[in-house]
């Protein structure tokens, strides 16, 4: 199946390869629009097929950071582009969950070694949310542990990013959960300051306001607007 995948990326590859002469030949007033446009589709012909599901076709969801931003980043070196996405700053995280690609939208919680709401928005409904803890980097201490995760799972929730530290990592690396955090660290953390839910915060070079889709994986984390990006 992937190696079909691969064969139908590079008949579309051709396809619009051929396409792109005949149109330039066509119109030269407008052949630079027509080659920015059809330059880019054999990439994301390449990339549909690398994200395609064999069972059900293609998937955006299964896209990863790379795909994202081969498509909505731009040169980073052009820096009079607007940026659509945020890039969260390379070797900040290590991944622990047993899932290391996740995409939703952001719940917030700030907290500094408290973790009282941590656990209340894990306690509710997810719906395919990313819960985006600003621990504000403590070493002292673990913001989540496997409990919180498992609650995590049981409630839907698609991932968690942690500025901070989290424990039972090596249970939290067999369950179905997207999980970004610092560093682990045995010791749990205190309840009695609980922090603040649904605040933009502020780590790793970007800025997550509560409904921002961050997309994550094994290569990094974006985060974007409260529009999912498409390819």
């Amino acid at each position: 199946m992937f190696y079909s995948g691969l064969r139908r990326a590079a008949a579309l590859a051709r396809f619009a390869s051929s396409s792109r002469v005949l149109a330039s030949s066509s119109s030269s007033s407008s052949s630079s629009a027509v080659e920015a446009s059809f330059s880019a589709r054999p990439i994301l012909a390449f990339r549909r097929a690398m994200c395609a599901d064999p069972m059900h076709g293609y998937d955006a969801s299964r896209a990863g950071t790379c795909e994202y931003t081969d498509v909505h980043y731009p040169d980073p070196l052009d820096v009079t582009v607007p940026r659509k996405m945020q890039v969260a700053d390379a070797g900040y995280f290590r991944d622990f969950g047993g899932v290391t690609r996740f995409s939703g939208p952001a719940s917030t919680v700030k907290c500094y070694e408290n973790n009282p709401l941590v656990r209340e928005a894990l306690g509710e409904p997810g719906n395919g949310r990313v819960l985006v803890v600003d621990g504000g980097g403590s070493m002292r201490c673990a913001l989540l542990g496997d409990n919180l995760a498992g609650m995590a799972v049981s409630n839907g929730w698609a991932g968690i990013v942690i500025n901070g530290c989290l424990r039972d990592s090596e249970d939290i690396g067999k369950m179905r959960l997207g999980v970004k955090a610092i560093a682990p660290h045995p010791v749990k953390s205190s309840k009695r300051d609980p922090g603040m839910r649904e605040v933009p915060v502020t780590f790793a070079g970007v800025t997550v306001r509560p409904g921002d889709w961050i997309y994550a994986d094994m290569d990094g984390m974006l985060v974007g607007g409260p529009e999912k990006f498409e390819l």
